[in-house]
């Protein structure tokens, strides 16, 4: 990664070279390593001719931190302080470079010559100051879009990001909107967990909500959370999606035939999916020691309660859910419940196929 903004000059013009002398002058190729980040040095370099470009390395890429022309001075820091260097520099064009050992440099630091040089490295300090910042959050910003990674599908990430920096629309402080959330949860599985060592227990059930975590992505879905052996998704949040309530049902769709695939290995482990629709406030919510992304309204509670209804393998679907995909699904009507907190009784539909699902490449959890 190259930045666009490069150092201007800090030459100390040739009263500075006179100063030094003519001896130990070398000559470098273009593309010559003069020396790395990391390296000890005890020696700095003063341009004679060429030009020499300083950069740091990270996982994202180099960093351009400065190119240097005739009469700038590198590599100085590590003569001043002992330490290794902080930046590696490397020959742009054939260069001609004036090499000035520690002891050369001690015998010079004297007026005028050595303040003329303090005030240039004060000026490269100031100069590469917001340089440093950058990189800093540069990093940290990796490292949140790492760990948003593990809970949003790529395509999601990308979307915010590129949101983000052109008109800044995504807003995680808090808003009510339309989402669709899924819960799936593994049955019976405190009874099968019985039968199993604590280390078996955790790949077991790492294994199936991680193939359910995949399918949930491939519709770019977002894992609210993982809730025991339950995992909780959304749709239409953070992104806005049109056709949320089909991603939902085709990645719950694939979920059970994932599982399906899963029970050779393990004949008594089946899935319960439960989705609705509905009104739903999203955004942080927490304090500042613990803050989630997440949605909470009567729209989750109706989808937790659908997937407790759900038999093994079954795939329920509220009647706002239904309203939204009835051209793509086939179902069977199932008779309206009263749930707790709630006068009116809901219509569920089970899901026994689709006459239209959102194709998406299936990858598998370790891929």
């Amino acid at each position: 990664m190259s930045t666009n903004r490069h150092k201007s000059s800090l030459s100390l013009g040739g009263g500075f070279l006179m100063e030094v002398g003519k001896e130990n002058i070398k000559k470098f190729p273009a593309g010559s390593i003069i020396f790395e980040e990391g390296d000890y040095g005890h020696e700095m370099y003063i341009i004679r001719s060429g030009e020499i470009e300083i950069y740091r390395s990270r996982d994202t890429g180099q960093t351009i931190l400065a190119k240097l022309k005739h009469g700038d001075f590198f590599g100085e820091m590590a003569v001043f302080t002992g330490m290794t260097r902080s930046a590696s520099a490397r020959t742009l064009t054939e260069c001609e470079l004036q090499i000035v050992t520690k002891g050369t440099f001690d015998q010079l630091v004297k007026e005028p010559v050595v303040w003329r040089m303090l005030q240039k490295m004060s000026d490269r300090i100031r100069d590469f100051d917001d340089k440093v910042e950058d990189l800093l959050v540069e990093d940290q910003l990796k490292k949140v879009v790492q760990l948003f990674r593990r809970y949003v599908a790529p395509t999601v990430v990308d979307e915010i990001l590129k949101q983000s920096d052109v008109d800044k629309t995504i807003d995680l402080s808090g808003e009510l909107r339309e989402v669709t959330v899924l819960f799936a949860d593994i049955r019976n599985f405190t009874t099968i967990a019985e039968k199993m060592q604590p280390q078996e227990v955790v790949e077991l059930l790492n294994t199936y909500l991680g193939e359910m975590t995949h399918v949930v992505f491939r519709y770019d879905g977002t894992v609210d959370k993982y809730i025991g052996d339950a995992v909780m998704a959304i749709f239409n949040a953070p992104v806005k999606q049109k056709n949320h309530a089909l991603l939902a049902v085709s990645a719950a769709f694939n979920i059970q035939k994932v599982i399906t695939d899963l029970q050779k290995e393990n004949k008594e482990i089946a899935v319960g999916v439960g989705i609705n629709t509905g009104s739903a406030i999203l955004g942080n919510i927490g304090t500042e020691l613990h803050l989630d992304y997440t949605v909470v309204g009567d729209a989750v509670n109706i989808a937790s309660r659908l997937c407790r209804e759900a038999a093994p393998g079954q795939l329920l679907i509220s009647e706002k859910t239904y309203n939204q995909v009835k051209k793509s699904v086939k179902i069977e009507e199932m008779e309206p419940q009263i749930f707790k907190g709630k006068t009116k009784p809901v219509g569920i539909y089970n899901v026994i196929g689709l006459t239209e699902q959102i194709q998406r490449p299936r990858r598998k959890a370790n891929a």
